[in-house]
C-alpha cells in the first residue's frame, strides 16, 4: 500500500504532524513500535498553558496548577516564591498521548500500533518502509518519511543524519507523598545526586507526586535516585511501599546541523529539539511540527522531495525553535561550569524581594532564558560575572 507520508513514532509530536498533514487530505500513516500509545512514560509531564492550546486537547488531561517553586542547593540553601497566576500545569501524559493519536485519527491519519519499524529501502524516488506486527513484516512505500521516533531514531541513523551532541539519562517514579506545598514544584541542584542536571518533585495532588533525576554520566540512574532517596528523604516523606509507576529515558540535548535528506525529515526529540535546560520537548517539538507539516504538504504539492525542498524545513525551524535552542544552550553551559557550591551562593543572592518579582513577573517555563537574562542583566556581583563569562565563552 502507498501513503503520502509514513510518521515513524506515534508519540504526541509525530501524532501532532500527522493530524496537520491528513488535515490537508493526504494520507498519512503512523508507526507506533508500543502496543498502547503513551505507555510505557518517559516524561515528568510539566506543561505550560500555551502547549496544552497548541495541542488542542482540553483540561481534562490536566492534574495539578504549578505556581511556584522550591529550589535546593546541595547543601539544604533554598529560594522559594508563590505567585497568583499559573505557570505550568501537571498532565496525565499518558491521557495525553492517547488523545492525541485519536486526533490524528479522527482527521484521517492511519495509527498503527505495535508496530516496529526495521529497515527502510529507497526506490525510484520513494522509499519503502519495512516494519513487523504481531511477528509479520509488512512493507509500504511513500515518497515522504518523517521520524518522529526519539532519541535513539532509527531513522536518523539509517539515513546518517546526526545525532545529539549530550545524552541525558533519567529516572522517575510515581509514589505516595505528603505534599505539603502541592502548587509549588521542588528541586535540587546537587551533583552527588543528580550530576549534570538536577533531581524534581512534581506534585500531582496532595498525596502523589512524580520524582525523578536526570545525570550526564555513565551508571544506573536507579542508584543515583537511591542516593537522592537516602539524602533528602526528610524532603520527601517518601513512602516506598506505594510506588505506583516507575519509569526511566534518555534526553537528547544540543543542535543538530541538518535535519533532513531526500525524502525524509527528522522533528521532536529526533531532531533534539529540547530545551537544553529543562529536557522538556513538547514546546518546541510542536513548534517544529507545525513547520514540518507546512513544508511536507508544500512538498507533496509540488511533488518534489530532494533535500533542496526539504532543506526549507530545517530554516525555518532554526530561526524560532533553533533560537529557542540556542539560547537555552547558553544556560546550560552556565549550569555546567558552576559547582554546587556558586549554585547555592546563587540560591542566596535571589532569595530577595527585588529578585523573586523578577521570578514571578517574567518567569516562563518555555522560555528560560528571558527570567535567566533579565535576572543577570540587574545584579552587579563577581558570581553574575563569572555567569556571564561562562555563557559567552
Amino acid at each position: 500500500m502507498d501513503y503520502d507520508v509514513v510518521i515513524v513514532g506515534g508519540g504526541p509530536v509525530g501524532c501532532f504532524v500527522g493530524r496537520l498533514i491528513a488535515e490537508g487530505k493526504r494520507k498519512v500513516l503512523i508507526l507506533e513500535e508500543h502496543n498502547e500509545i503513551g505507555e510505557p512514560p518517559h516524561c515528568a509531564g510539566l506543561i505550560s498553558q500555551e502547549v496544552l492550546s497548541m495541542s488542542g486537547i482540553g483540561d481534562e488531561v490536566v492534574l495539578n496548577r504549578i505556581r511556584g517553586a522550591n529550589i535546593y542547593g546541595y547543601d539544604g540553601t533554598r529560594l522559594s516564591f508563590l505567585g497568583e497566576k499559573t505557570y505550568a500545569l501537571v498532565i496525565d501524559r499518558i491521557m495525553f498521548d492517547k488523545k492525541m493519536a485519536l486526533k490524528a485519527e479522527d482527521s484521517g491519519a492511519e495509527v498503527l500500533k505495535g508496530s516496529r519499524a526495521i529497515a527502510f529501502e529507497r526506490g525510484n524516488g520513494y522509499i519503502d518502509v519495512l516494519f513487523r506486527k504481531e511477528g509479520k513484516e509488512y512493507r509500504v512505500k511513500t515518497p515522504l518519511v518523517i521520524g518522529a521516533d526519539g532519541a535513539h531514531s532509527l531513522v536518523a541513523r539509517v539515513f546518517n543524519l546526526p545525532l545529539p551532541g549530550e545524552i541525558i539519562y533519567g529516572f522517575q517514579i510515581e509514589g505516595e507523598l505528603d505534599c505539603l506545598t502541592p502548587e509549588q514544584v521542588d528541586v535540587m541542584l546537587d551533583s552527588e545526586t543528580s550530576p549534570g542536571w538536577f533531581s524534581w518533585i512534581i506534585p500531582m495532588n496532595r498525596s502523589y507526586a512524580r520524582i525523578g533525576l536526570g545525570i550526564n554520566v555513565r551508571g544506573n540512574p536507579r542508584e543515583y535516585f537511591d542516593k537522592l532517596c537516602k539524602k533528602w528523604g526528610p524532603l520527601m516523606s517518601f513512602r516506598n511501599s506505594d510506588i505506583r509507576r516507575i519509569m526511566g529515558g534518555i534526553i537528547p540535548i544540543g543542535l543538530i546541523e541538518k535535519s533532513f535528506t531526500d525524502n525524509v525529515m527528522l522533528v521532536g526529540d529526533s531532531a533534539v529539539q529540547l530545551k537544553p535546560l529543562s529536557g522538556g520537548g513538547l514546546y518546541l517539538g510542536l513548534l517544529a511540527g507545525m513547520i514540518c507539516s507546512r513544508v511536507a504538504l508544500e512538498a507533496l504539492e509540488r511533488g518534489d522531495f530532494s533535500s533542496s525542498m526539504l532543506s526549507k524545513y530545517h530554516k525555518l525551524w532554526m530561526k524560532s525553535v533553533g533560537k529557542e535552542i540556542k539560547l537555552g544552550l547558553r544556560l546550560r553551559k552556565i549550569f555546567l561550569g558552576l559547582t554546587d557550591t556558586e549554585k547555592s551562593e546563587l540560591l542566596k543572592l535571589l532569595d530577595n524581594q527585588r529578585a523573586k518579582s523578577i521570578i514571578l513577573s517574567a518567569g516562563n517555563i518555555d522560555h528560560p532564558w528571558r527570567v535567566a537574562y533579565k535576572l543577570m542583566s540587574c545584579m552587579r556581583v563577581p558570581l553574575i560575572s563569572r555567569m556571564l563569562a561562562l555563557a559567552f565563552s
